[in-house]
């Protein structure tokens, strides 16, 4: 049992230092996206749009025949609507009224799809706020992005006030929670007093030493941080040898507990579609970004050159037929 016991020790700080690395990690790459990636995404929907008045151009000009015409405007109506749903790109709107020759869908539907859209990509809640059109959603967002920032950027400084404050100590940081219905603490606590105590250590150097820990355990105790005693008593070949099973087992059962709690938050982290798309340790983090940037700068390179083309009618001509 004294071998699951430092098992679990071991397991909760790894998980503990893997949440805050993610945590650390998503903050920085919601930074880049802000940087890197929206402008390109940006451009990529601009491209859209003036394909969109192109082809409405197109669509009013002598050139084209009645058949043509009508695969013009089916692709008009079909672009618009997700450039409008989808982008907030109101612009298009007048267009896509002239080719469906009706309004659009309610701006609830609009509302809701935005509503999915931004709590897939960003993570954002919209539960309980009620926004009546586009440009208050929009306002919504990006309040909360600048308030995902900011939480992200205090709980870093927290973490670094923490650390400055602790960098002396060896003991590594673990939950504060103190499961009192399963472990007596005061008894923890005795028990480590009794072999920690420098009074009676005649080795200056170890007296020393003593006397550190004692500031750390008397601490940890005040606190009720129990996991900082268990780790405390784990460092202690003594005082870590019991012979009562019951209450081995009972710091087991408190550890995978929390072990499992951990793990849970983690796998909720790594679930998410802006985790799995931008968020891993720096080096990854880079390939991941170089991937997206190049695919986009791609696909604006792309649409560039079939803007260009569609300009001359033939060109067009051949890209309705192949629509078609």
């Amino acid at each position: 049992m004294q071998e699951t016991f430092q098992k679990y020790l071991q397991r909760i700080e790894q998980l503990r230092q893997d949440l805050q690395n993610y945590e650390s990690w998503e903050a920085m790459a919601r930074e880049r996206v802000k940087q890197e990636i929206l402008p390109l995404e940006e451009a990529v929907v601009d491209a859209h749009v003036r394909r969109v008045h192109l082809f409405n151009d197109a669509y009013h000009s002598k050139a084209f025949k009645k058949a043509e015409k009508g695969a013009l405007r089916e692709f008009i109506i079909q672009e618009s609507s997700v450039l409008i749903r989808r982008f907030g790109r109101e612009e298009l709107r007048a267009i896509y009224n002239e080719h469906t020759g009706q309004e659009t869908k309610a701006e609830k539907d609009r509302l809701e799809e935005l509503k999915e859209l931004f709590s897939q990509q960003y993570g954002i809640s919209f539960e309980g706020v009620r926004l009546k059109n586009e440009q208050e959603l929009r306002a919504y967002v990006a309040e909360q992005m600048a308030k995902q920032q900011a939480r992200q950027e205090e709980k870093r400084q927290k973490r670094a006030e923490k650390k400055e404050k602790r960098k002396q100590k060896k003991a590594v940081q673990l939950p504060e929670v103190v499961p009192t219905e399963l472990i007596p603490l005061r008894k923890l606590y005795m028990n480590l007093v009794k072999r920690l105590h420098p009074d009676r250590e005649r080795d200056e150097v170890q007296r020393e030493h003593k006397t550190r820990l004692m500031q750390e355990l008397t601490e940890a105790y005040q606190q009720g941080n129990w996991f900082a005693l268990l780790k405390l008593q784990s460092e202690q070949p003594e005082a870590s040898q019991t012979d009562d099973f019951q209450e081995m087992a009972a710091y087991n059962q408190a550890l995978k507990k929390q072990a499992d709690q951990l793990q849970s938050q983690l796998n909720e982290v790594r679930k998410s579609d802006f985790q799995a798309r931008f968020v891993a340790e720096p080096r990854q983090m880079d390939a991941k970004f170089a991937q997206e940037i190049k695919r986009l700068k791609a696909t604006i390179q792309q649409l560039q050159e079939e803007l260009k083309r569609s300009r001359n009618p033939e060109h067009l001509k051949d890209l309705i037929r192949n629509y078609v």
